[in-house]
């Protein structure tokens, strides 16, 4: 029995307006049974950027294309805002990281019924700058790190004697202050004390001293085009090591020079990490989080928290996995900028 076509015209994301939401979420809904339960994929009808086709057999099909997608995510006002983690003890951290590494505590949220307190810190307003977010769960004093996690990098403009620091204050020097293999500049790793890592690199004075996040990844590629895709980053370059068996690739929303990066690494031949239950995610800003959700989910991504307000706080934001399982949430702009004076 030959298939009927049901055509639907799907707004331009690009000219999207939280009015028409309701009608794609309506849509979406029938549409995302034969995604998520796994029903066979029936073949793409047509392909441009109006067009949703429907196979009346059953089997449905969501065509927008990656192009479209892709076009709108580049054009939104993104910045990697903060990076999350979890702590054992909020006060020794803190303590560890004003002495030690300089840091400046912006503000506090306690959420006792909840029963998390959410500490940031930085090196300067969260408007402007890439920060900490410390969390602290009620009567838990340690986490699992995993293999999975590489670390945070500190730009400084002397390696050596803010190591010396770190040494005097008791804390743990994993690799002494020397050249970084295959260049001229400096670096240093220490650990705070739970056990995150902290690559210092010698650098003239930077906009954003806390610099990078360096993730372990199985499959390179894959992981690339899907922050290129469903996060909107540009892979800044990559650089293969065959020394130390391992390719890292630079993704972020401007020069690293300028702006934090993600640091992808990919370790020849091992494909699969523990991730712990210590770090917990990157936040990014976005104009729109309930678009953002549609453009992941477009690009193939895993969106594990739908849009909308956060309970007790209200802020709006969307969450995905990577491939890897590393998590990202976006976070609506205006209402971030709101937090940040608020509190």
């Amino acid at each position: 029995m030959a298939s009927s076509i049901l055509p639907f015209t799907l707004p331009s994301l690009s000219s999207f307006n939280p009015s028409q939401r309701p009608n794609l979420f309506h849509l979406r809904s029938a549409v995302s049974q034969s995604q998520n339960f796994g029903l066979k994929a029936s073949r793409l009808l047509r392909q441009d950027d109006k067009c949703l086709s429907v196979m009346a057999s059953g089997n449905l099909s969501y065509a927008v294309t990656q192009e479209h997608v892709l076009n709108w995510v580049k054009q939104d006002n993104r910045r990697m805002l903060h990076v999350v983690y979890r702590v054992g003890d909020l006060d020794r951290t803190i303590r560890f990281y004003a002495e030690c590494l300089g840091m400046k505590v912006l503000r506090r949220r306690d959420m006792p019924e909840q029963r998390y307190t959410n500490v940031f810190l930085g090196y300067g307003q969260e408007h402007a700058h890439f920060v900490i977010e410390l969390t602290y769960n009620y009567g838990i004093d340690s986490y699992g790190i995993g293999n999975g996690f590489g670390h945070f990098g500190l730009a400084v403009d002397d390696v050596s004697r803010t190591v010396d620091i770190v040494r005097v204050k008791g804390g743990k020097i994993t690799r002494e202050p020397g050249p970084i293999r295959g260049r001229s500049s400096v670096s240093a790793l220490i650990e705070d004390p739970d056990g995150y890592t902290f690559e210092l690199l010698e650098r003239p004075p930077s906009p954003e001293p806390l610099c990078k996040v360096m993730l372990r990844v199985g499959d390179l590629n894959r992981s690339i085009k899907f922050y290129e895709k469903a996060c909107g980053m540009e892979l800044l370059y990559m650089r293969d090591n065959p020394e130390s068996k391992s390719t890292v690739a630079m993704m972020g929303y401007g020069p690293e020079d300028k702006n934090t990066v993600l640091e992808l690494t990919y370790n020849y031949g091992v494909t699969e990490y523990d991730i712990g239950d210590a770090y917990a995610q990157i936040a990014i800003g976005t104009n729109d989080v309930y678009r953002t959700a549609e453009a992941i989910k477009l690009a193939g991504g895993k969106v594990t928290r739908e849009p909308g307000p956060v309970p007790g706080i209200n802020t709006k934001i969307t969450a995905c996995i990577d491939p890897d399982g590393w998590k990202t949430v976006f976070v609506d702009n205006v209402e971030f900028l709101r937090d940040c004076s608020n509190l």
